[in-house]
């Protein structure tokens, strides 16, 4: 559980700390406050991306810190999570981990677990089993068909299998390597290997650690040759904006002067709330600019350095990217050609030491990628059949969790298919079943994989992570054809999907903590409510952070609830305090009415605040 946020000096936030409790922990606050800023930093501690332009203007560090109460458990992710601190040699000081991330001007950052520094990747690694974050964007995770099977595995607790499954496959392709080297002449054999070791020695020289690197390196570039005009430009814009005389300065006048007139024409309220929002939009517009005007450098060593990089990684990327890499990198897909280019260097080292086998080492490597091939084909099949039981499952509890959402009529079901193709291991005869699935170019969709009339003797493809192309369906009604989730879902139903698999997957594999970054999104009325006692009732067994703009859900009253409210303000920025009783009922009546609270809106409030959860 997620016991304290602490920040300092994060984008709005001068300095911040946050006591969360179990149960349901509530954040609001009017639009611009720093609602989802706080999202962010705890996004950052938990090992995310971090850039330069997230520490508060002025300052030279920003500095979040997490601490978490882990309890004695025997789940397979509290066990995962013990196997990594051990594996990295961390204590967890008796069930208290306290993570810590910095990062500074310079681009330099640090990452802490129980004030031992670690790389920012164990801080991910470790965040994975600590909190489970579903943020504004996070539905459009459930768009990619990459996701769903790994949703699938994750509700049938198949991560164990998927990870032999990919161990063998791996063991697999570096087997076919090798026999490929084994199999030259002798005259070829030396000829390849000048060729791969002068390969390795370029790739390896190169250090392609990241493969997004190049497109920050020519995002920066681009802004680098241009600092002069931005810096110049940007000091403009600020200084109009955020200037002595500008229009931040002026604001506050204004906002003075409606306030105090709001008391004598009460029309003049809505018209000082809806000042508010822009004059906090055009704050926070002034501090990035001035802040991004900061980031720039005027050095021309430091420019040059860059484009040396950028030419280099291209280069490779054209040379060692595959096929269709001269194509790709015509349209600036360098990240993918330069991932290719990775597997390629994996590919030469493996090449390479097959070269150095004899010849009598081919029929031992053909007898082992046979054994492998068998080994894959039962594995495969055994996890295949897994699925096929889970997703049966899985349809019936989301479809249960929909209904009680609003969207009773609608379908959903999980396609199960196979891709086939001549390199395939597994046919129709061995397993008993086949797909209708054409090739990854053209699949067409079903729902699960078909019976033996379809045609026999098709080899099926084995990818890392089995047989199986995992794909949701989705149709409105009983009477609608089903259509992939990612074609024909709204984004109101989108969230309400996304929220109804969390609660099924929660429910056989816990997270302590669950983050919901408006989730209502798109949602209001009977829907707001629906998907406010979901989120409530996931409050009963695990700790769950809302942060939300509907009353209907800022209302809620489950066993255990705290409710924060986020505010800005000139002198320091973002503020985050707990409310108390008669707080919270101002706040759920302003979220009802706005600032001008009507007696009907606190009535309104206080109807919502006495129904109880749970």
């Amino acid at each position: 559980m997620l016991e304290s946020l602490t920040v300092k000096d994060f984008a709005l936030i001068r300095e911040l700390n946050i006591q969360l409790g179990p149960g349901l922990n509530l954040i609001t606050g009017e639009t611009g406050a720093g609602k989802s800023v706080i999202l962010g930093a705890l996004s950052l501690v938990l090992g995310y991306k971090a850039t330069t332009d997230m520490i508060r203007s002025g300052a030279k560090r920003a500095t979040v810190e997490a601490a978490f109460a882990i309890p004695p458990d025997t789940r397979a992710g509290a066990k995962a999570l013990k196997q990594i601190l051990s594996d990295q040699g961390l204590d967890d000081d008796e069930g208290n981990l306290l993570l810590r991330r910095e990062i500074s001007t310079e681009g330099k950052g640090r990452s802490f677990v129980n004030a031992r520094q670690v790389p920012s990747s164990v801080l991910r690694e470790i965040g994975k089993f600590l909190v489970d974050i579903h943020g504004q964007n996070e539905h459009q995770n459930i768009l990619s068909v990459d996701q769903h099977r790994a949703i699938l595995d994750r509700y049938a607790h198949l991560g164990e299998l998927v990870a032999e499954m990919r161990k063998l496959h791996r063991a697999r392709e570096e087997a076919r390597q090798k026999l490929s080297s084994v199999t030259l002449s002798e005259d070829d054999k030396a000829r390849r290997l000048d060729i791969l070791q002068h390969e390795v020695r370029e790739l390896e020289a190169a250090r392609i650690d990241d493969v997004r690197e190049i497109e920050e390196l020519i995002q920066r570039e681009k802004s680098l040759a241009n600092a002069e005009t931005l810096v110049s430009d940007l000091n403009s814009i600020h200084e109009i904006l955020g200037g002595e005389s500008g229009f931040v300065a002026r604001g506050g006048t204004i906002e003075r002067l409606l306030e105090s007139d709001s008391q004598y024409d009460d029309s003049l309220g809505a018209l000082l709330t809806q000042f508010r929002e822009s004059y906090y939009a055009i704050e926070e517009i002034a501090r990035t600019v001035r802040s991004k005007a900061e980031s720039y450098s005027l050095n021309p060593d430091e420019l040059e350095e860059m484009r040396e990089r950028i030419g280099l990684l291209q280069s490779l990327a054209r040379k060692y990217g595959g096929k269709g890499a001269a194509a790709a990198t015509v349209e600036n897909n360098y990240a993918a050609a330069l991932e290719r280019a990775k597997a390629y260097l994996e590919k030469a080292k493996n090449e390479l030491t097959g070269i150095e086998l004899s010849s009598g080492e081919e029929a031992r490597l053909r007898k082992e990628i046979e054994t492998l091939n068998a080994q894959m084909k039962d594995k495969a099949l055994y996890l295949s059949e897994k699925r096929r039981l889970a997703s049966l499952e899985l349809e019936q509890k989301v479809q249960q969790e929909l209904k009680a959402l609003g969207m009773e009529e609608t379908q959903i079901k999980v396609s199960i298919r196979w891709e086939y193709g001549e390199e395939g291991t597994v046919t129709q005869d061995a397993s008993g079943r086949d797909s209708t699935g054409g090739t990854s170019a053209s699949r067409p969709v079903s729902q699960e994989v078909p019976s033996r009339s379809a045609e026999s003797g098709r080899k099926y493809v084995i990818a890392p992570a089995g047989l199986d192309i995992v794909e949701f369906l989705m149709a409105s009604s009983a009477r609608d054809t089903l259509r992939p989730l990612r074609k024909i879902a709204s984004g109101g139903e989108m969230s309400r999907v996304m929220l109804a698999l969390k609660k099924v997957i929660i429910e056989t594999d816990p997270v302590d903590t669950m983050v919901f970054d408006e989730v209502d999104a798109g949602v209001g009325g009977r829907i707001a409510e629906a998907v406010g006692k979901k989120l409530a009732n996931l409050s009963l067994a695990s700790q769950v952070i809302v942060i939300t703009h509907l009353h209907q859900i800022a209302g809620l009253s489950p066993a255990e609830v705290r409710h924060f409210k986020v505010s800005k303000h000139k002198e320091d920025g973002t503020r985050i305090g707990r409310l108390s009783k008669e707080q919270r009922l101002q706040e759920v009546a302003r979220m009802i009415a706005g600032e001008n609270i009507s007696e009907s809106a606190l009535t309104h409030a206080r109807q919502l605040l006495a129904e109880k959860i749970g």
